[in-house]
C-alpha cells in the first residue's frame, strides 16, 4: 500500500495506524502532491488523537470490580459485595470488558432464573455489577456507556401484608 500511478492520477492508499486502523485512499493528479498528501495523512494520525482509532481495553470485568472496590466498594458498609461481585465475574466467564455487553448478561440472568435463583435476587445481582459500571464512570475509570443501561430489572410483585389482629396479639 503506498502511491501507485493509475489512468485518473496517482492513487495513494494508505493505512498509518497499522493493520485493523483506519484506510485511507485518494486520487491525485500529481505524484508530488500524492506525497505531500500521504505525509500530511500520516502526521495527522500521529498529531491529532481523534485521527487514531480507539485503543481495545484488556481489562477483564474482574479487574473493574477490583478497582471499583479500591476507590469505593471498600468504604461501604457491607463486606460481602466484592464476594458477589467475584462470583458474578466468575459466572459470566471473567469476559473482557470491551466483550461484555447486554445479551451476555442478559444469557446470565437467564440461566440463574432456570436454575431456580429468584427473580429478586437476580435483581440485586444486576444492580451491584450497574453499580460498579455507574461508579467508575463517576470516577473517570470507565469512559464508554454502562453496557447494563439498556437492560430493566425484573418486576418483583409485592406480597401482601397481614397485620395481627388484638387477639392475636394477646395470643402472642
Amino acid at each position: 500500500m503506498s502511491i501507485k500511478k493509475t489512468p485518473s492520477g496517482w492513487l495513494v492508499d494508505i493505512q498509518p495506524g497499522g493493520r485493523g486502523a483506519k484506510r485511507f485512499r485518494k486520487t491525485l493528479p500529481t505524484k508530488a502532491e500524492a506525497l505531500a498528501w500521504e505525509a500530511w495523512v500520516k502526521t495527522q494520525v500521529i498529531q491529532t488523537p481523534a485521527w487514531q482509532p480507539p485503543k481495545k481495553d484488556k481489562r477483564r470485568l474482574s479487574d473493574l470490580v477490583d478497582l471499583w472496590h479500591e476507590h469505593h466498594g471498600q468504604h461501604l458498609k457491607s463486606k460481602n459485595t466484592l464476594p458477589k461481585l467475584k462470583n458474578i465475574c466468575k459466572a459470566l466467564g471473567n469476559p473482557f470488558v470491551d466483550d461484555f455487553n447486554a445479551e451476555q448478561f442478559a444469557a446470565y440472568r437467564a440461566r440463574r432464573l432456570e436454575a431456580g435463583i429468584s427473580a429478586n435476587f437476580i435483581n440485586r445481582d444486576y444492580a451491584y455489577l450497574r453499580a460498579v459500571f455507574n461508579e467508575l464512570k463517576r470516577l473517570g475509570y470507565w469512559n464508554k456507556e454502562n453496557p447494563l443501561s439498556k437492560i430493566r430489572q425484573f418486576k418483583i410483585e409485592e406480597k401482601e401484608l397481614a397485620y395481627l389482629t388484638q387477639d392475636q396479639i394477646r395470643q402472642l
